[in-house]
């Protein structure tokens, strides 16, 4: 899972990085590109990809609060229960920057 949050947080970077150089055809490939995902299926798409990494990221915010209750039952953490607390902490604040990067940007 957090693999594809990589992928698409360096794709999001491509895409502004070639959004901000100022070469003519590469800049002009990416806005049609951006164009033709906002016209036609784009919208669905995304809204299907934004409903699944919303599913995604609510399962990882329950997850945190089970790991962060129990610690708080038994009084201390186990190393398996702080690795899968900081992977779901991982993985929450990667979809809360893919969330917010399109806020900022439009």
């Amino acid at each position: 899972m957090i693999q594809l949050l990589f992928l698409v947080v360096f794709v999001e970077g491509a895409v502004a990085l070639l959004l901000m150089i100022k070469l003519g055809p590469l800049r002009k490939l990416t806005m049609n590109a951006l164009d033709q995902v906002k016209t036609g299926k784009g919208p669905a798409m995304v809204k299907t990809l934004a409903c699944t990494m919303s599913v995604i990221m609510a399962s990882s915010i329950t997850s945190i609060l089970k790991i962060q209750n129990r610690a708080t039952k038994i009084g201390t953490m186990t190393p398996m229960d702080q690795i899968l607390l900081k992977t779901h902490l991982l993985e929450a604040s990667l979809m809360g920057g893919v969330f917010t990067f399109p806020c900022i940007n439009y």
